[in-house]
């Protein structure tokens, strides 16, 4: 009995020593712009993935955090202020430059040293000051993996060239600001949303269930964003998805029971822009995804699939690639991108 209550101990500890290492958190206050260094160790540098600034930031600190805090994840400066620096130790590439005061440096996320574009390919999430007036050159070129940006402005900052991915980041904003942000010159290529972001990760022991089991959770489909479904799904499901869910940016279904994704179903969801469909899925519906403007980088089909019906992917132009596993595909419908159809599909064996 003492050695099973050892191991079980045991296991806890690895567990959380694992989860530990997964997450690291980290709050700092920094009181002198360009000091940002002095407040962490080299192995606090390694491991945060996630962090929260105070107090005062300059270019300096920028080129601290995209070339040090190699694992940085999530970036809260909401609460920080952005001063004036002059000199060569900031984020633009091998040149002395001037960074103006309440402005995301230029290149601060992307280091273009030698002539070389490496975004920060860790960032997934960034909330911005308040006082942000400008959004610099290239600030956040190449950042591939960063989807969710979130600003508390009512005006929308300028946008310089480059400055951000033009289609993979959904931007958070305060309500009543859309219309603001829209109607700004490079804002409207973007998935523009207002509040903040809900999330929610749900497993469904019976089909039909998905209204239901959403509410219990203290949620409205109308209001979610972030959807991660596990279990059995059926088509009363997916029509909840579909009637109930406008403001869907992201939705994970790999681990569902759905052997098809039925007609229509995602169909003028403006604001989706990534989708991990069912590992044991065999049907992709007439104009499934038709609409979905925002609908961005490479959609993997699963091994499994059979079909994919006429116009699943109309006017999903941001969408680079549809990748099509395995030989089982047999059914190949029409006018799937209008035009650009053979251009977007991909056959992997």
């Amino acid at each position: 009995m003492k050695l099973k209550q050892l191991g079980i101990l045991m296991f806890l500890c690895l567990s959380i020593s694992f989860a530990t290492a997964q997450t690291v958190s980290k709050t700092l206050f920094v009181a002198k712009a360009g000091t940002l260094k002095e407040q962490l160790t080299e192995k606090e540098a390694k491991s945060v993935t996630h962090l929260t600034i105070t107090g005062k930031l300059n270019a300096k600190d920028f080129k601290l955090m995209r070339d040090s805090l190699v694992k940085l994840e999530t970036l809260d400066i909401s609460n920080a202020s952005i001063t004036l620096y002059m000199g060569r130790e900031g984020t633009y590439p091998e040149k002395y430059y001037v960074y103006p005061m309440s402005c995301i440096p230029a290149y601060a996320f992307c280091n273009a040293e030698k002539g070389t574009i490496r975004g920060k390919k860790s960032l997934k999430k960034i909330m911005l000051p308040t006082s942000t007036i400008n959004i610099e050159d290239c600030a956040f070129k190449d950042c591939s993996n960063l989807t969710l940006m979130m600003i508390n402005r009512k005006t929308a900052p300028n946008l310089l060239p480059e400055a951000l991915n033009d289609s993979l980041t959904a931007v958070f904003i305060p309500v009543g600001c859309r219309d603001a942000y829209k109607h700004k010159k490079g804002w409207e290529k973007f998935a523009i949303l207002e509040g903040t972001p809900e999330t929610l990760t749900i497993s469904l022991t019976k089909a039909g269930e998905l209204g239901n089991e959403i509410m219990k959770a203290g949620h409205q489909p109308s209001e979610l964003n972030y959807l991660t479904i596990k279990g059995s799904i059926n088509e009363d499901d997916f029509k909840v998805i579909r009637d109930f869910m406008p403001n869907l940016v992201s939705l994970d279904l790999s681990a569902t029971t759905a052997t098809e994704i039925p007609n229509f179903t995602f169909t003028q969801k403006k604001y989706l822009m990534s989708v991990n469909l069912p590992q044991k899925l065999q049907v992709i519906g007439e104009r499934a995804f038709s609409g979905c403007i925002h609908l961005s980088g490479e959609l993997l089909i699963p091994r499994t699939v059979t079909a994919i019906k006429e116009g699943a992917f109309i006017d999903c132009d941001m969408l680079s690639k549809v990748i099509v596993q395995g030989d089982k595909l047999s059914v190949l419908g029409k006018d799937l991108f209008r035009e650009t159809s053979k251009q977007k599909i991909e056959f992997r064996k």
